[in-house]
């Protein structure tokens, strides 16, 4: 297998314990040859973890950038509000790219890049990947198969699980809009991808509802405390920073507030003491919603429905396909899926399971399975209807904004069209598996 040579930028969850890890256990194709991280302790630990050459170690992007190339491509893990610069600048330097999601947090950045990208002829690819997933490509598989009919409906449920949702979206870099952006953007675009990729066909409309209801000042316990270290209800609260994070696990998110420094318990209690991982998740500074639905009409008068719910027991996705001829069940954290397939009787259930592979990551392997397809695209060309370009997420990323739009004006109807047209987008014919693309 022929070596790719990647440079990380950004050395945080997603760029080190997650791609960085992969390279460096899983024969991907890809080898970790350096980083970028302006935090000090990150980058050493990074270096040290992954033995990565002196020389091929920066503080910054643009001193990557002045030095002697040394590497095929470059993945962009870092807050997302720095994703548009970073890309824009790599991008100009010739470079492969993988951008983790969102691609950036304004439409017009969105396209911007695309122009960039066209610009200077790199490849930019998305880390949408729960495309990769081996439960979204058997489902996938057994759609194009046809036996079961054209789609009828999609409904596809995001169980965020109450912990992560505390983690990330209260305490975490993605509680505020003004300093990430709108949930349903920087967590569920690749959920929103994956129904029109499944689907097949272009979105007409797009509508939304949703709120913060819960992670919210009323919902408090009495007595609570704004940070936990000092709250009378530590012991026995849920969602006590003194309970969750001094567990001694070495992996996200329990060691997440350490910030990549030494990990001992005094470090920790440190951590939630001083840092936002210590708030009270009823009185943080939150405002994204914790509960969120979206409808997508697609342009044949299919619909699609979407869920995000943050009060779960799971941190799951749940996928239900209806079909003309039966139906497709699925859930991110069981080891198959179900095809039911209907008999005109009520007594007489046909219900066919089918087994997946698994791997343990909350993606149910598209983290690793979307390395692996991005390599033989790379070196072989293959896989070009299934890797997430930017040209074809950019679809995901215009029906997000548009759900914002939607639930902040009153739950309208918002139309793409509208959307595009003043953005100055032209449609290519085709994108990714033939489809049409909206932006």
């Amino acid at each position: 297998m022929k070596q790719l040579n990647a440079i990380i930028v950004g050395a945080g969850s997603r760029g080190n314990k997650v791609f960085a890890d992969l390279m460096a256990n899983h024969e991907t194709g890809f080898t970790v040859n350096g980083v970028v991280e302006t935090d000090s302790v990150r980058r050493l630990a990074f270096r040290q973890r992954y033995n990565v050459d002196a020389g091929h170690v920066f503080e910054s992007a643009e001193a990557f950038l002045n030095a002697p190339r040394f590497a095929d491509i470059v993945f962009i893990c870092t807050p997302d509000r720095t994703h548009f610069q970073l890309c824009q600048l790599i991008a100009k330097a010739g470079y492969d790219i993988v951008l983790e999601k969102p691609i950036a947090t304004t439409l017009s950045e969105c396209v911007a890049l695309c122009d960039i990208q066209r610009r200077y002829g790199n490849g930019i690819f998305v880390a949408h990947v729960l495309r990769y997933s081996p439960i979204f490509l058997a489902v996938k598989e057994i759609l194009d198969e046809g036996s079961l009919g054209a789609i009828r409906h999609i409904r596809l449920i995001e169980n965020v699980g109450h912990w992560h949702f505390a983690h990330s979206f209260v305490r975490g870099p993605w509680r505020r809009v003004d300093e990430s952006g709108p949930i349903v953007l920087t967590k569920t675009s690749h959920d929103l991808d994956i129904l029109q990729w499944l689907m097949g066909e272009s979105v007409r409309s797009v509508t939304s509802h949703g709120s913060l209801s819960y992670f919210r000042p009323e919902n408090a316990p009495i007595g609570a405390t704004p940070k936990c270290v000092d709250c009378p209800r530590q012991s026995d609260c849920t969602y006590s920073a003194t309970r969750f994070y001094m567990e001694p696990r070495p992996v996200w998110p329990y060691d997440v507030p350490l910030g990549g420094g030494v990990d001992t318990l005094a470090a920790r209690r440190s951590a939630i003491q001083e840092g936002p991982y210590g708030r009270c998740v009823w009185l943080s500074d939150n405002d994204v919603c914790d509960d969120q639905v979206v409808l997508l009409e697609f342009d044949t008068g299919r619909m699609a429905t979407f869920e995000m719910h943050a009060n779960t027991v799971e941190n799951t996705r749940e996928l239900t396909v209806l079909c003309d001829h039966g139906e497709i069940s699925a859930n991110v954290c069981q080891d198959h899926l179900v095809v039911s397939r209907f008999t005109g009787q009520p007594d007489n259930i046909i219900r066919e399971p089918i087994d997946l592979p698994r791997f343990g990551d909350s993606h149910g392997g598209g983290d690793l399975n979307m390395l692996l397809a991005l390599h033989e695209h790379l070196t072989a060309g293959k896989h070009v209807d299934l890797v997430t370009s930017l040209e074809s997420s950019l679809n995901s990323h215009v029906l997000a904004f548009l759900a914002e739009q939607s639930r902040n004006e009153d739950n309208a109807k918002m139309l793409v069209a509208e959307m595009l047209v003043p953005q100055g987008v032209v449609a290519p014919e085709t994108g990714a598996g033939g489809e049409r693309l909206t932006a």
